[in-house]
């Protein structure tokens, strides 16, 4: 393996550990993906399209090296209708050739790969301005399947961190609840959960703790996932990590 290539799989195992193990917000990660498919494709222009299903539109999220008002991020891409609709029904990963009265300031031609989550499509990764051949051999084209698939992990990690975080937002709200019910409304909901945090620290953490039991195993994780979660916390504690 020669030193360029040997760089590319690292910079490919790097991408890829990311997306596995650190917590992003959609747009940090996608906007990582982004950058990462330009440096990998030896590419000029990457745009990352999410389907809504209820208006039929790719609603661009990120865009990187084309400044065109057809591709703004938060809003639909602007394209022919022709090829609109070979963006919308792609399942697979090819190469569109230039499309006449096609979009302005886009480096024909363009590869696009769908992103899917658990067999959905939600989305496409779109390359184009090759700074190398402007035709994608089966190497690139394999690569940008890749990047697409690493796509689907960021996308599918968020969602779940979103809906640990809500998880844990309402099981506060629960908490409140109860303890507002023990004062018989005499101490204002915050000064309540703060004093049973005072007064009976380990009824709150073990309801905090069953709940991330909870929610972890509804969300997908294995018995293993979750043991390794808790060892991190005694880690953190042996550590004496600051919050």
């Amino acid at each position: 393996m020669t030193t360029p290539e040997f760089r590319t799989s690292l910079d490919v195992l790097r991408l890829l550990s990311d997306a596995l193990t650190v917590p992003h917000t959609l747009d940090e990660g996608l906007a990582q993906i982004t950058r990462m498919n330009c440096e990998l494709m030896q590419s000029e222009q990457t745009t990352l399209l999410l389907r809504d299903e209820g208006r039929q539109e790719l609603i661009v999220r990120t865009c990187l090296g084309v400044a065109s008002d057809n591709l703004r991020v938060g809003h639909p891409i602007v394209v022919p209708a022709r090829m609109k609709r070979i963006l919308w029904r792609t399942r697979y990963t090819h190469q569109i050739n230039w499309i006449e009265a096609g979009i302005e300031h886009i480096g024909f031609p363009i590869l696009v790969t769908p992103i899917s989550v658990r067999g959905t499509r939600v989305g496409l990764l779109i390359t184009g301005k090759s700074r190398t051949d402007p035709q994608y051999d089966v190497i690139r084209q394999r690569m940008h399947g890749l990047i697409a698939t690493f796509a689907s992990l960021v996308i599918e990690n968020a969602k779940i961190y979103d809906y640990l975080r809500q998880q844990f937002a309402q099981r506060s709200k629960d908490l409140i609840v109860e303890n507002r019910r023990e004062s018989n409304g005499t101490r204002d909901e915050a000064e309540q959960l703060m004093i049973s945090s005072l007064t009976n620290p380990d009824k709150v953490v073990r309801l905090l703790a069953e709940s991330f039991y909870k929610e972890l195993s509804r969300a997908g994780f294995s018995a293993g996932n979750i043991t390794m979660a808790a060892a991190h916390i005694l880690e953190c504690i042996t550590r004496e990590e600051p919050v």
